[in-house]
């Protein structure tokens, strides 16, 4: 069996409130990541989803609970962050924000990588001596994504990336996404609203419920191999999925 990349359990935190005692984002939570594999966490706005990748990224410190690394020696400098907005530096071209991680490593950029990363997310190096804001949503979402690859993470953690982006951007960085964690083996955690996309992304979804905790796990099978995200919202197990996830999360939201 392979070894996970990420192994969480009973991982809690709660915020300090003073007097009034402490408030809790997230209970008990415990699961792995595999190589290769996307695991789409949903759960009702406030119910500690974010807070789950500021804890796994180290931005927070546990309660209680433990999170361990397939290295741990490398712990979270093998972790990639990609939010809903991206955090290009504006007054840096694209190729000044893309060489941010060999500028920090004090290295040289990794052409081969940034080439074959162009190629996946469908850039032209033209783009490169431009701004971010000389870029479409679509086109500054895709150079994020690649500017926390060239940091060569093994795990990914998305936050509701591709939400503000029109639908048809959406689907085809969704398709570009997926191709990229399947061939590069790497573990990624998404944080989506969207119960369509957890589906079509995901090889798992966690649910979450009103008090941080982890109310249901369902695997996704549909049942053809690594089909592509805008395929799978046309597959015929599909509608049940969705059914089935949409009945789990009005009772986890009722809780």
């Amino acid at each position: 069996m392979t070894e996970p990349l990420l192994l969480v359990q009973d991982l809690c935190f709660a915020y300090r409130q003073g007097a009034g005692g402490d408030a809790p984002a997230v209970g008990a939570i415990s699961f792995a990541l595999a190589p290769g594999e996307i695991v789409c966490i949903l759960g009702p706005s406030g119910c500690g989803k974010t807070t789950l990748l500021n804890l796994i990224a180290g931005l927070l410190q546990p309660t209680s609970g433990s999170i361990h690394f397939r290295l741990e020696e490398r712990t979270r400098a093998r972790i990639g962050y990609i939010f809903q907005q991206d955090v290009l530096l504006p007054w840096r071209t694209v190729r000044s924000n893309l060489m941010l991680a060999n500028d920090l490593r004090k290295s040289t950029i990794d052409q081969k990588a940034l080439d074959q990363y162009l190629r996946t997310f469908h850039l032209e190096t033209s783009i490169l001596d431009r701004y971010p804001s000389q870029l479409s949503g679509g086109m500054r979402q895709r150079v994020g994504i690649i500017q926390a690859l060239m940091f060569d993470p093994e795990i990914l953690l998305l936050d509701e990336p591709f939400s503000a982006l029109d639908f048809y951007t959406k689907l085809r960085l969704e398709s570009e996404f997926h191709s990229l964690a399947r061939s590069s083996r790497k573990g990624t955690l998404l944080v989506t609203h969207d119960i369509d996309e957890a589906i079509a992304m995901g090889d798992r979804v966690l649910l979450m419920d009103r008090g941080g905790k982890m109310a249901k796990e369902i695997a996704i099978d549909l049942g053809e191999g690594d089909i592509s995200p805008d395929k799978a919202r046309g597959h015929e197990s599909f509608s049940g999925y969705y059914n089935e996830i949409f009945s789990h999360l009005e009772e986890a939201m009722a809780l």
